[in-house]
């Protein structure tokens, strides 16, 4: 029996969750934007509370698919977007709540 040292390993080596991301969210986002005339696309990942930091929730499939659009010759970044706001569910009765903002991928060719 392989160590699960050995089969995170061989998930790595596989890409096959990248691949997947990228055929099945990606590219009908791209293809999309592209047949409507525009030269970039944002994937959208999450929300991010305004005092946190995007490299405390950037997960390693998010920086290998950035990593592989790079390769295909697509400008990425994964950044902020939109404006704060308060999440519906989070607002209190005075209205007031933490301030979150969007984040995702953003695709340029």
């Amino acid at each position: 029996m392989i160590t699960a040292k050995e089969a995170k390993e061989l998930y790595d080596l596989s890409g096959q969750e990248i691949a997947d991301y990228l055929k099945y969210t990606v590219e009908k986002e791209v293809v999309k934007a592209a047949k409507g005339g525009k030269r970039q696309t944002i994937i959208h990942l999450a929300s991010l509370e305004t005092f946190r930091h995007l490299d405390q929730v950037i997960t390693p499939l998010q920086k290998g698919v950035v990593a592989r659009l790079n390769e295909l010759g697509y400008r990425t970044e994964i950044k902020l977007y939109d404006v704060p706001y308060i999440p519906n569910a989070l607002v209190d009765d005075g209205g007031h709540g933490p301030l979150h903002q969007n984040f995702g991928i953003v695709i340029s060719w």
